[in-house]
């Protein structure tokens, strides 16, 4: 049975020109926790306590109203009343997504979730194998992934991977894709910045670039093929030259994107300084940016105009 049903291109359409004409941003991130069960070696929130954690965010999305509202952590499925905060912020946003990384991800968390509005589930994965798993620090989490999300997928959810592309998985960048495509899920690719701990093991080097220009003109094909590949050609296209220039230009976190933490305070992005409480916010009191550091599909898929013939089409479809 189908257990989703997408929201109208035109709506979002609608919620993304109320956001350019208050000048507000079109995609709002909420750290529901810090907690994390993982040891990823690319990232110490495991390492840390982490700050309080608000019970309902409602009030916040209410005050952005964003095309996009997605929920992370930490390990945001930690949060064993994460349903119902999708509840009750769901009527505020035209799309809502969270990002786990599938240790607690259940059939039953699954349904309590898209039941309570959720449109898309994103599991990170990273690598085929076992290799996932310890880059995860979590033995077995790619069988437990590889079971659970196809049998999902079948029983009509939407649910997606989420890939970090780094030096040490080039080669499994297609692969990924074409599992995805085998298990009937969509996959979003994101570029690996050092900025969270300042790793520089897993960053892509300008020796890649013609690899890197490579693989990202296959997975234009397979988008097209597929019709599982949930980025923007906007942000495909712009990942060779972060590869090649070790950046990108005229970054507008806090004005495209906006990060939330677990007590409600805003940050640009989740890499830099939080700047007020969200009761504080105003269009006026946001920081300058001077950052190229990061291509995250975070910034780059809010940067990506949906007014644009091509991401219309893509939208749509998607």
């Amino acid at each position: 049975m189908k257990k989703y049903k997408k929201p109208p291109a035109w709506r979002g359409i609608l919620y993304y020109l109320r956001c350019l004409i208050r000048h507000r941003p079109n995609w709002l991130n909420v750290e529901v926790t810090k907690r994390c069960n993982a040891r990823c070696n690319f990232c110490k929130y495991w390492e840390e306590k982490g700050p309080p954690e608000l019970e309902d965010y409602t009030d916040i999305v209410k005050q952005f109203r964003p095309v996009v509202l997605s929920l992370s952590g930490g390990e945001p499925l930690i949060r064993r009343n994460l349903h119902e905060i999708v509840r009750k912020m769901r009527p505020y946003a035209h799309y809502v997504a969270i990002v786990t990384n599938g240790t607690l991800l259940t059939e039953k968390r699954a349904t309590e979730l898209f039941d309570a509005g959720l449109n898309q589930l994103s599991v990170s994965l990273d690598f085929l194998g076992e290799t996932h798993d310890e880059m995860r620090g979590v033995p077995g989490l790619y069988e437990r992934i590889s079971k659970v999300v196809p049998d999902l997928a079948v029983k009509g959810y939407n649910v997606a991977f989420n890939t970090v592309i780094m030096d040490t998985n080039l080669d499994q960048i297609i692969p990924l894709a074409e599992a995805a495509a085998k298990w009937g899920v969509g996959i979003a690719f994101s570029t690996y910045c050092h900025l969270k701990n300042d790793n520089h093991d897993h960053k892509i080097t300008e020796d890649t670039y013609l690899k890197v220009s490579s693989i990202v003109k296959e997975l234009k094909r397979l988008k097209r093929k597929n019709k599982n590949i949930k980025n923007s050609d906007y942000y495909l296209d712009k990942i060779p030259e972060f590869v090649m220039n070790g950046g990108i230009p005229d970054c507008k976190a806090g004005k495209r994107w906006v990060q939330v933490t677990p007590d409600g305070f805003l940050q640009p992005c989740s890499e830099l300084p939080r700047y007020c409480h969200y009761s504080e916010y105003t269009k006026t009191n946001i920081p300058q940016i001077d950052c190229t550091k990061c291509w995250f599909a975070c910034r780059g898929e809010a940067e990506a105009n949906p007014l644009h013939p091509r991401r219309i089409v893509e939208l749509a479809k998607s």
